[in-house]
């Protein structure tokens, strides 16, 4: 009877080691799989696609993970691991069960962003898109758009932050989001104005010019110095240069007056020509200036003594100048300005010359030069190379050549004129003007015009639009307006005359000063139909003069391709064969030619595609490529690289490649078989032996 039991309890334990055996054996063969869930991304911030922003997968808090940053085991790959050019990226992830991920996206100068999916093993494949916020850092300066000086005191503001500006006008902002941005000037002396930039993430730098304040009333003034302060010793003369605009709608006599004046000082106010005056007269919006002269006394306490300047009588403006009284003398300074000619006779719209010689008798000194000219005029001073100056150093005892160069507008009237160079040294605080005339001759046209183009002959591809820089000048001695054409173009083709390139509005004409140039721009839609070759047209100019520019356009067609790939990653058995789908697309406007698919393999492969060569692939259309994939049967269990481009030829692509993962090799297989035979075999000699008993 025992020897029945032992028998029975042999069998069981055979037959329970065969199932085992069986079970490995299944094993090694093959593997249950989990549901692979492939996501397809594009990460995109405020001007679109974001290239190079790297890709992360993590367990979400609660799955498995107490911190959020737990890379998950559960991704297969993710391909690029940064986004490519078009911000595209794709994740495989090996989902058996519900779970939650978050995929976060890095890159410098972004804010980084988290998106959380919630997966499980009926998940399909999906789209994602992932906007990320750029970071922009804006600094920049604030100068006065007349002088181009740096405002200092300016609040600057872009959306709920501010900047109050230094001696140097420096404004700086951290974190900003990259996009279109609005930044606010504000300052007492100034309007109010406001700029629209497109920030970009990263450094942006902006030169930021703002107007000075004007006003509805009739007569108003703003005065000021840009020397406010002078050091003077005892029983010395110094002069303060000061500024007077006229902000009024109209032109104004402004009365000075001195205030806050100190009995032992002696005051004096003085035009350009030295004498004394108590009144100004200055055109609407434009400046003019005059000279305080102080006197210290022999004996004298240092210090600051202060005292105001009050211009007008109805809005009055004021500003406060100081002398700052040292003990002994400050030095002495002192110069001669001369010029040979002092009268000559110039063409309308041409310049005339005038030698000026500077001489420092006394201490090294700075002088700053200015000019004054009639309305509409314009003035350069250089030295004698030509270079255009605005302040200079001279030794004492040495001498400089300056030409003082004037250039009356082509429609001035014929007459004399007076114009005017001042030197003020910056140390004597000392000014001598030179008075010159300018005898003005007028031989041109009242009305002469020109139009140019730099390039009058364009090419563009079929169906897009083409934009022309024109520019007019105004040869004439009069203000001309004109209008706008053109002619001769194909039917069906469409024009518009704009101020500038982009969507600036239309215009119709255009209005150019005497002597100046206007440029605008002329863009031509061609017809959709519209086929390759060279199309001529004329642009037209009409006014009190007219003009005519022959240009044309070449139509031309464009060579570009596109190769997509369904499956980037793909699993087969070793031995076995595969197909996928390649997607070559026309992008351009021209036909492709011998398209065909150039493909790098691992050595042993065999990799086949239908067809073999596309003939011809026309604009706008897309060609499809059945790939067939069978890696050798000794081929052992990895990862493998298939690298594709597609060319034609006219273009070819960048390259792609097929991510190919061997599941199982023919090794493996055979393991597995031998050892359910093994199994088996056992089953058999047992029941043999033991069968009967």
């Amino acid at each position: 009877m025992l020897k029945g039991k032992m028998l029975k309890n042999l069998r069981t334990t055979t037959l329970l080691a065969v199932l085992v055996c069986v079970f490995i054996g299944m094993s090694v063969v093959g593997t249950i799989s989990a549901e692979i869930v492939k996501i397809n991304g594009t990460v995109t911030d405020f001007y679109g696609p974001v290239a190079d922003a790297e890709i992360n997968v993590y367990d979400a808090l609660g799955s498995n993970c107490a911190t959020n940053n737990c890379p998950s085991a559960d991704v297969v790959s993710i391909i690029p691991t940064k986004t490519n050019a078009n911000g595209n990226f794709q994740i495989l992830i090996n989902v058996s069960y519900e779970k939650t991920y978050n995929i976060t996206v890095k890159k410098e100068n972004y804010e980084n962003t988290t998106k959380q999916l919630t997966l499980n093993n009926n998940s399909q494949n999906l789209s994602l898109e992932i906007d990320i916020r750029g970071i922009a850092k804006v600094e920049g300066v604030v100068v006065d758009a007349e002088s181009g000086m740096a405002v200092k005191s300016a609040e600057v503001n872009i959306l709920d932050k501010g900047y109050g500006t230094g001696d140097d006008g420096y404004f700086i902002f951290q974190n900003i989001s990259a996009g279109t941005q609005t930044v606010t000037i504000k300052h007492d002396d100034y309007e109010t104005q406001s700029f629209v930039y497109d920030m970009q993430h990263g450094k942006n730098f902006k030169t930021i010019k703002i107007s000075k304040a004007y006003t509805t009333k009739d007569y108003a003034a703003r005065v000021y110095s840009n020397f406010p302060s002078v050091i003077i010793g005892s029983d010395e003369t110094k002069k303060f240069n000061v500024n007077i605009q006229n902000i009024g709608t109209k032109d104004a006599t402004f009365e000075i007056r001195l205030l806050d004046t100190n009995q032992n000082f002696k005051y004096r106010i003085l035009n350009q020509d030295n004498n004394e005056i108590n009144k100004i007269f200055v055109q609407s919006g434009k400046t003019g200036n005059f000279y305080i002269e102080i006197k210290t006394p022999e004996t004298i306490n240092g210090g600051e003594y202060k005292f105001r300047v009050k211009v007008g009588s109805e809005s009055p403006a004021e500003t406060t100048l100081i002398a700052e009284v040292t003990s002994g003398s400050t030095g002495t300074y002192d110069f001669d300005a001369s010029s040979m000619y002092r009268g000559k006779a110039v063409n309308a719209g041409s310049e005339v010359k005038f030698e000026v010689n500077l001489n420092n008798n006394q201490s090294t000194d700075t002088f700053r030069l200015n000019a004054g000219v009639p309305n509409n005029w314009k003035y350069y001073i250089t030295n004698a190379g030509g270079e255009e100056i605005t302040e200079v150093e001279v030794t004492k005892d040495a001498s400089l050549n300056l030409l003082f160069k004037v250039d009356p507008p082509a429609d001035e009237n014929k007459g004399i004129y007076k114009v005017n160079i001042s030197i003020t040294s910056q140390k004597g605080k000392q000014t001598k003007t030179l008075s010159f005339e300018v005898n003005v001759r007028q031989e041109k046209k009242i009305y002469e015009v020109e139009i140019s183009s730099p390039y009058s002959t364009k090419s563009v591809v079929v169906g897009e639009a083409i934009e022309y820089s024109v520019s007019i000048q105004n040869k004439g001695r009069a203000k001309d307006n004109y209008n706008l054409a053109v002619e001769e173009l194909p039917a069906g083709w469409t024009y518009k005359f704009k101020e500038s390139s982009g969507n600036s509005p239309q215009i119709s004409s255009a209005e150019v000063d005497t002597g100046a140039t206007k440029s605008i721009v002329l863009q031509i839609n061609p017809s959709t139909d519209a086929t390759i070759g060279e199309y001529k047209f004329k642009i037209n100019v009409y006014g009190n003069a007219n003009i005519t520019l022959n240009a044309s356009i070449l139509i031309r067609g464009s060579n570009e391709m596109k190769l997509q790939i369904d499956d980037l990653w793909v699993t087969i058995e070793a031995g076995q064969e595969k197909e996928t789908i390649i997607k070559v697309q026309n992008t351009g406007l021209s036909e492709l030619r011998e398209v065909e698919l150039d493909i790098r393999k691992p050595t042993g492969w065999e990799i086949s595609m239908v067809p073999s060569k596309i003939a011809s692939l026309p604009s706008q259309t897309t060609g499809k490529f059945t790939l067939k994939i069978k890696p050798p049967v000794d081929a052992s269990i990895n990862d493998y690289k298939v690298i594709i481009k597609a060319k034609s030829a006219e273009v070819e692509t960048s390259e792609d490649q097929i991510r190919v993962t061997i599941s199982k090799s023919s090794s493996s297989s055979l393991l597995g078989y031998a050892i359910i035979g093994i199994g088996i075999i056992v089953v058999v000699v047992i029941f043999k032996k033991f069968g009967r008993k």
